[in-house]
């Protein structure tokens, strides 16, 4: 796999358009007027991104870090796996779009209320595979020294080993 690594570069107007970008490090990276149209972000890492004005039409979201973004002003239509921890985890505004799934109700000009809309099966009964609210991955970092869980880099390969000498011990 190509080394995907483009933290905290200025790639202002490029063009990743239906490009594989899975497990991409674009964390810090200014992205802002990119054409990420159909591109595959699946668990990307775009925490503290600048994607103001990105076209992110028709992306894989699957997975993708977006806490602390900013999508002021980005088109999201038609990008699958986005849910409302995601996107308040983030900085929008009304200029935003969204895919058809998800609803903003604005309050004021800085608070709203995400809303998603869960497709009904053919009983009527709505699909219980939502994600739930974890302040963990919302908050990271800000959280108490007691509650804090171990944040290693999901991409490190020492990973699972970490773990197993934890369990061991």
């Amino acid at each position: 796999m190509a080394d995907l690594n483009f933290s905290k570069k200025d790639l202002q107007k490029a063009d990743f358009k239906g490009k594989n970008l899975g497990l991409a490090n674009m964390r810090g990276a200014d992205l802002q007027g990119a054409d990420l149209t159909e591109a595959n972000l699946k668990e990307a890492d775009l925490r503290e991104a600048n994607l103001k004005g990105a076209n992110l039409y028709g992306a894989n979201m699957d997975g993708t870090f977006i806490r602390d973004a900013n999508l002021r002003g980005a088109n999201l239509s038609f990008a699958t796996h986005l849910c409302c921890v995601d996107i308040e985890s983030a900085y929008i505004d009304k200029d935003t779009k969204f895919p058809t799934y998800i609803k903003i109700e604005w309050k004021t000009e800085r608070k709203y209320i995400c809303k998603e809309i869960q497709k009904r099966s053919k009983s009527g009964r709505r699909h219980h595979d939502k994600r739930v609210k974890d302040k963990g991955r919302l908050w990271g970092n800000r959280r108490g020294n007691d509650d804090r869980r171990l944040e290693l880099d999901r991409r490190d390969i020492g990973l699972k080993d970490a773990r197993k000498e934890e369990i061991v011990e």
